[in-house]
């Protein structure tokens, strides 16, 4: 049973039914989620979630409302710590990659489960887009903006989303985090019309690697054993993938 306090002071019933939601969505995931689970954890008969909520649906929506608001809340707070939109959207997508990796289920029911618009999660989803509108709106007002506030808002929101996704089928050990840069920095790239300030990068020597590793890749009678070859691939996808 969750404990049905917070800072000191009781929670509503309200509260503590999300508060039991969330820890067995993080536990379990979205099955996990039933009526009678959560009614459980808090301490309440299965009714109280109907006079609520309405049903399992409500309670979810509910749920991420609830959970998007701490994600919220550390988005306005690095937009109020910088005052350069462009380092204001880097950090927010940082953020948006590490809440989706750290909440891997309620960043699902948030971002990538479709609701009707007049419901909360729905409502705390726009809020989101809306606080990267504001950033972009920014980088227009200063004439930096390649196409318009909807469309950049929209191709930024949809590659941190993608981005987002694809990293969360990774193993955690196994994860590219340069991946989540790469995409960073192309997204604001394509909405630019003056591009961001970023360390140059040697190019010849990875394209070199690359078709290095493609030539031996295709090749049969290589004087080298098997695990030296292993080794040599390693060393060109290092190589190959090297950032600066």
């Amino acid at each position: 049973m969750v404990d049905g306090r917070k800072g000191g002071q009781r929670l509503s019933t309200a509260e503590n039914l999300l508060k039991a939601a969330a820890e067995l969505l993080e536990s379990g995931g979205v099955d996990a989620v039933s009526t009678r689970a959560v009614a459980a954890a808090a301490g309440v008969q299965p009714p109280v979630i109907y006079r609520r909520f309405g049903d399992k649906d409500g309670l979810l929506d509910a749920l991420t409302h609830y959970l998007l608001q701490e994600y919220v809340k550390a988005k306005r707070q690095l937009m109020d710590a910088s005052d350069n939109p462009i380092d204001q959207m880097r950090e927010a997508w940082d953020l948006h990659v590490e809440f989706g990796l750290r909440h891997p289920d309620a960043y699902v029911l948030a971002y990538a489960t479709p609701r009707p618009p007049g419901q909360l999660g729905a409502a705390a989803k726009r809020e989101t887009v809306s606080l990267l509108r504001g950033m972009v709106a920014r980088l227009g007002d200063q004439g930096k903006l390649s196409m318009s506030v909807d469309r950049a808002t929209h191709y930024v929101f949809a590659a941190g989303l993608g981005t987002t996704l694809a990293l969360m089928q990774e193993p955690p050990e196994e994860r590219d985090f340069e991946v989540s840069a790469l995409a960073r920095e192309n997204s604001l790239s394509a909405i630019l019309h003056r591009k961001p300030r970023t360390p140059a990068r040697n190019t010849r020597l990875p394209a070199r690697a690359v078709a290095l590793a493609e030539a031996l890749r295709s090749a049969d009678d290589l004087p080298m054993s098997s695990a030296e070859r292993a080794l040599l691939d390693e060393w060109l996808g290092r190589l190959a993938d090297q950032s600066g």
